[in-house]
């Protein structure tokens, strides 16, 4: 899976930009605050239709602009050449295109492009509040399984409307008309919440299979990885053979509704279910999060990107996009050998530097070498 151009109109700090890529590593050199970020933010939206920071779209807009666009034609093995655009809207929601068709449905446009972002944001996904490690989760899942980005739209759509009936200003919440509602809204709050439950089990599983060789290798054989889900019930076993995770979830699911409905009523907030899940990542059997090392911590969260990188390869047969965005000063030379080893020898890579010495001489020779320099590229000479 190759980006092979990218276009910037408004967008950040870039007023115009059209840029072509070849497959091998581009390298972005620059001070800070000059565009580097944004430049691999524009890729993380063509994939994602989500910021690399996570802040809102509107943010994305140059300053003082109305709209924003980000476009790019990517190549592909298993599937046929796409374009992608996404356009960013002062006063309108965004507007995601494919092949020159907008798409009203974001299960349509994310994963036609997949990539991996590695950032010193990844040290918060480890350490930083369980939202944090949802959002891996969606973000991860929903490039993989575009049903797994249809109901995750269809859980919160229902989950908003749900907290906005238990906020009603009926005393306990008991009118009928409420009652009736919420039992509507509980039955499609359990049908999509026990698809994304089931998902991230599995999904967790898959990558822990990646991530505990990966982590060996990086820890010297010194430590154990391990990876498990915590949802806000207990979970049946996962099924055998052909049978659905789902529909056992969801019975679970429905009694754990039932035990706290007097607790929902009296906060006016739903408790139960994926938005209010978890995942804990364990180095030697205890949680990384509260004893880990800071070292431990950043070796964890490597160790999770590059296990997603081979997990996305083996489940479509083609490797993600990589994007190393500004992460080589916070690892030892092991370690960025290591990154190097798995990103630019197996797929696609962009890297992001102030500083081309933390960069090995082979990695810079062979580079596509660019200065950033107020929302420009000039081309730079490999050495």
């Amino acid at each position: 899976m190759i980006l092979r151009s990218l276009i910037l109109r408004q967008f950040r700090n870039y007023e115009v930009l059209e840029q072509s890529f070849t497959p091998a590593l581009t390298v972005l050199l620059g001070a800070n605050a000059q565009g580097k970020t944004s430049l691999l933010e524009g890729i993380y939206l063509l994939a994602t239709g989500k910021s690399l920071r996570g802040c809102p779209d509107v943010e994305m807009i140059r300053w003082d602009m109305p709209a924003g666009v980000v476009g790019g034609y990517v190549l592909r093995e298993k599937a046929h050449d796409v374009e992608l655009e996404v356009v960013l809207s002062q006063t309108a929601r965004k507007s995601l295109v494919v092949n020159t068709v907008r798409t009203t449905r974001a299960m349509e446009f994310v994963g036609q492009f997949k990539v991996v972002a590695f950032s010193s944001a990844d040290l918060e996904t480890i350490r930083g509040e369980p939202s944090r490690r949802r959002r891996f989760l969606d973000l991860e899942i929903s490039q993989l399984s575009p049903s797994y980005c249809h109901a995750l739209g269809c859980y919160r759509k229902i989950l908003e409307q749900r907290n906005r009936l238990l906020k009603q200003p009926y005393p306990g919440n008991r009118h009928p008309l409420i009652e009736d509602s919420l039992g509507a809204w509980d039955d499609q709050l359990r049908t999509y919440g026990s698809r994304l439950i089931e998902r991230r089990r599995q999904f967790i599983q898959q990558l822990e299979t990646f991530a505990q060789p990966i982590h060996q290798t990086l820890s010297g054989g010194k430590e154990q990885f391990a990876l498990s889900y915590h949802p806000t019930f207990r979970l049946p076993p996962p099924a055998e053979g052909e049978a659905d995770d789902h529909e056992a979830i969801g019975e679970a699911f429905r009694r754990a509704q039932e035990s706290v409905r007097e607790e929902e009523r009296r906060r006016q907030v739903s408790l139960i279910g994926p938005h209010r899940d978890d995942m804990t990542l364990l180095v030697n059997g205890r949680d990384v999060r509260v004893f880990g090392s800071q070292g431990q911590q950043r070796t964890a969260a490597l160790s999770l990107r590059l296990a997603e990188v081979a997990l996305m390869e083996d489940l479509t047969g083609e490797a993600p996009a990589c994007l190393l965005d500004d992460v080589f000063s916070e690892l030892d030379a092991g370690r960025r050998a290591h990154l190097f080893d798995v990103t630019t020898e197996r797929c696609q890579t962009f890297i992001s530097t102030t500083d081309l010495t933390l960069l090995p001489g082979p990695v810079r020779r062979h580079a596509s070498l660019f200065e950033v320099q107020e929302g420009t590229l000039q081309p730079l000479r490999s050495e």
